[in-house]
């Protein structure tokens, strides 16, 4: 059984770590955290610095029961670490300094010990310092925590917390432990030990408790499941992917269900393994092998895990002190993400830095360390602001539809506003007749997928309920893919019509000084947009909790003390997102513009007279196929029929003639910007524009600019038989059969070649560039295409280089086109390769075999 313990910081964790490591005979002599010598604080700067900073695990044996104990950071700094352990645990000790009492930390740590439902005994320590009292320290529990803490010797308060055990108490005048575990595992009481951890004293007899609490876990079933709740990867040879094992077994060599081998198995206690060749249920081990686990992954019978609660929400540059080149150090610290996925190390291309999200400056000092002696990079960090979010300002229907030539899917969305907290739920409404099930769950996996921008900071939208209202499928036509594109355009076009509201973290705060300085504290407190309840007195003291923006009150501490005298205190927690104090100032800092972000459009495509036509947002409405709500309610208030062509009418390919005719239309039109109110789908007029009205002008003398020829790499191999008969037996093959072709089309030609690879489909794929002999290749991000990366490649570099793009892809083709890019379809590479090397072969009489 996992025994985890979880305390604010200084409340004496380690040292209780220590004592139970004592007294199961796994030491000789307790270690202190302040002296550098404690069995699971192995980490060199944990031993420098005299803090917890990862999770560490020691096994043993107390009374025939078999002990697994998970200690966790205290510091807030590294809660992310705490909060990912807990799904490691099947109970939990819950840690409260005597002398401090319970503090907003401990707050935290018990709503998520709630959240997880995971059962918990709390453990009073340092009670052998003067002025410490039981009943105060216990009064303060129930008053702060809950009010079924209670001691365990107290079977009549235990019997109050249920009818059964109730009738068991006035039956016998006692409680049996069965009775007392199932009140224990159901969190309906959380019994209360006190003690000093350094003297050792009361230790046992919480020992005693939890081994017995052992022997009355009820047993899983046989079918294998497991958490991975840790990664440990960056600077190592050796990838470990930690796991507690919930249910079943496995062993070495067998395969995950996620189809990896398992190399090796290993069982850690503090700093030393031993290798083992079968795990089971209620262990926590290590797996090496498995290069695609991610922490918070659920295996076999188990589900992934829910999003963090505790998320950083200060944002940094990662600099490069010692001149190394970011793009040369980004892949290496993207192993960070894999330990931490909350750092969320990410490359900005607008500026060309690496931006990371931290805790605070605890962290930035031990980062620092961690990638000099790691990696050999010295790195510093500077703050670039909080991290905002979005919400929707008010309910709107979302509608996305997406019908280039041989695609068609059309997705409708009621979007809510939830409350804050609620992040984001999907639901679904609408009937299998109309939009059948798979499509459904489609739809409902591309609007979790990826973190969706809102309109008015491009920050990560949040606390919406989208409900599935309609939608449409080609019988033919529609792929996977399609919808994908009407899902994404459907959120962002319901965000363009409603408006979103900036929200900034918000921290929740306990404040305490001298009665003197209560004053002046309120006032800086409200001056800074927050909010608090009446003061109270307490020892002497004046106490003040509230809720304040993260990014006024975050610094706080140091003006305080100079006020003060030293005297003061102040505790912050993140308390969730409110909304923004100044969004004005906000946004006129970021200076975003939606309908530039061409990664996130709100335009829908149609298909009109055999051709694609990209419609703005806000005339969607107009042209949807499927009725919107509005038109479903003036049906049933008028009887008046809806008028909508409901049936598409797909073409052959464009041709060069016809894409040219799109773009001028569209880009003619309404004085040359893009169409708004009054557009229609054949430009000014409302007819085709002829040939005659076209005026040829001679082009000016230009100097010659660097030529780049792009390739959608998946796009070129399937519409190759040769390559595609390769793809049938191997990817990689193919893939590398299609690189030698392009390394040697790039020897007879004076293009720069970039080979661009789909990889959206690969979790917590980065960005990855490389170099294969003469030529370039590119792997997408996750949720990001080739032709979304090639289309944004064009888009930004367009002016400044002569860009060809190799492509059959009917929309990739118009958007290529109208960013001032070359293309050739498929077909017609494939001529000029063979035809280059038809060239080559009569130029040097070589024969074909």
């Amino acid at each position: 059984m996992v025994w985890g313990i979880l305390a604010h910081v200084d409340a004496g964790k380690t040292t209780l770590s220590e004592a139970i490591l004592y007294n199961a005979g796994i030491i000789s002599a307790t270690g202190r955290v302040d002296h550098g010598d404690a069995f699971l604080d192995t980490d060199s700067q944990e031993k420098a610095r005299g803090i917890t900073i990862f999770s560490k695990m020691a096994n043993f044996s107390y009374h025939g029961a078999g002990l697994t104990l998970l200690d966790t950071p205290g510091h807030v700094d590294f809660a992310t670490e705490t909060e990912r352990a807990l799904w490691a645990l099947d109970g939990c000790i819950l840690l409260i300094s005597g002398p401090d009492g319970v503090q907003p930390h401990t707050k935290t740590l018990f709503r998520l010990l709630t959240e997880n439902r995971i059962p918990t005994i709390i453990f009073v320590n340092k009670m052998d310092q003067e002025g410490t009292r039981d009943r105060l320290v216990l009064d303060n529990i129930k008053r702060e925590l809950t009010g079924a803490a209670i001691l365990p010797e107290d079977y009549e308060a235990m019997a109050t917390e249920d009818e059964i055990a109730m009738d068991e108490f006035l039956e016998t005048g006692t409680l049996g432990f069965d009775t007392i575990s199932n009140l224990i595992f159901d969190r309906k009481i959380f019994p209360v030990f006190m003690g000093s951890a350094l003297k050792n004293q009361g230790v046992e007899p919480l020992m005693d408790y939890i081994s017995k609490l052992a022997g009355v876990k009820k047993n899983p079933s046989d079918e294998f499941g497991g958490r991975v709740y840790k990664i440990e990867s960056l600077g190592v040879d050796t990838r470990l992917s930690f796991v507690k094992i919930t249910s079943g077994a496995i062993g070495v060599k067998d395969l995950l269900p996620n189809g990896e081998k398992v190399d090796q198995i290993r069982v850690y206690s503090g700093a030393k393994y031993e290798q083992v060749d079968r795990a089971s249920a209620g262990q926590i081990v290590a797996f090496k092998g498995p290069k695609s686990t991610f922490s918070g992954q659920g295996l076999g019978t188990e589900k992934d895990r829910p999003g963090l609660r505790l998320i950083p929400v200060l944002q940094y540059q990662i600099i490069f002190e010692d001149g190394t080149d970011p793009r040369v150090a980004y892949p290496k610290l993207l192993s960070l993400n894999e330990e931490d996925p909350s750092l969320s190390v990410v490359w900005d291309d607008k500026l060309d830095q690496i931006k990371i999200n931290l805790m605070g400056q605890v962290q930035t000092e031990i980062l620092t360390q961690r990638i000099s002696q790691c990696l050999g990079i010295k790195v510093g960090f500077k703050e670039t602001g909080v991290l905002y979010k979005e919400t929707l300002e008010t309910k709107v229907e979302g509608v996305g539809h997406f019908e280039p030539l041989r695609h068609y899917a059309e997705v409708h969305l009621l979007m809510e506003p939830l409350p804050a907290g609620s992040g984001i739920l999907v639901e679904s409404d609408v009937s299998t007749d109309d939009l059948s099930l798979n499509w459904q769950r489609l739809i409902k996996t591309h609007i979790l997928e990826k973190e969706h921008r809102g309109v008015a900071i491009g920050a990560p939208i949040t606390d919406i309920k989208f409900t599935i209202i309609g939608g449409r499928a080609h019988i033919k036509h529609t792929e996977g893919g399609d919808f994908r594109e009407a899902t994404y355009r459907a959120i962002r076009q319901g965000l363009m019509t409603a408006g979103t509201i900036i929200l900034e973290p918000g921290f929740a705060f306990e404040l305490n000084v001298p009665g003197e300085y209560i004053g002046r504290a309120m006032t800086d407190i409200t001056e800074m947009g927050g909010s608090f309840d009446s003061p109270y007195e307490e020892g002497g003291r004046s106490i003040l909790k509230g809720l304040a923006p993260a990014k006024n009150i975050r610094n706080y501490q140091a003006n305080l003390l100079a006020y003060s005298k030293g005297q003061g205190r102040i505790d912050f927690e993140f308390n969730g997102y409110m909304k923004a104090q100044k969004p004005d100032e906000i946004m006129e800092d970021i200076l975003y513009d939606p309908e530039s972000d061409i990664e996130n459009p709100s335009s829908s495509v149609f298909c009109s007279h055999g051709a694609a036509v990209i419609v703005p947002f806000d005339q969607v409405y107009d042209n949807c196929h499927v009725p919107t709500l509005k038109e479903k309610r003036a049906v049933e208030e008028s009887n008046i029929p809806i008028n909508k062509d409901l049936v598409s009418k797909l073409d052959m390919a464009l041709g060069p003639d016809e894409i040219d005719a799109i773009l001028y239309s569209a880009t003619h039109s309404n004085g040359g910007k893009n169409p708004k109110k009054g557009w229609n789908r054949y430009g000014s007029g409302g007819v085709r524009r002829k040939d005659s009205d076209y005026v040829y002008q001679a082009p000016k003398e230009v100097k010659p600019r660097e030529k780049f020829l792009l390739v959608d790499g998946y796009n070129l191999i399937y519409a190759w038989p040769q390559l595609k008969e390769v793809l049938d037996v191997n990817l990689d093959g193919a893939r590398g059969k299609l690189l030698d072709i392009l390394s040697n089309y790039k020897a007879m030609t004076d293009y720069n070649v970039i080979a661009v690879f789909d990889a959206y489909k690969l979790k917590g794929h980065p960005v990855e560039f490389g170099d294969y002999l003469n030529i370039h290749q590119v792997f997408t991000a996750e949720a990001q295409t080739a032709d979304a990366y090639i289309e944004r490649f064009t888009h930004e570099h367009g002016k400044k280089y002569d860009i060809t793009v190799v492509t059959s892809d009917g929309l990739e083709q118009i958007i290529i086109r109208g960013a001032g890019a070359h293309l050739i379809s498929s077909r017609e590479f494939i001529e000029e390769v063979e035809r280059k090397a038809k060239e080559l072969r009569e130029m040097f009489d070589i024969k074909e075999d």
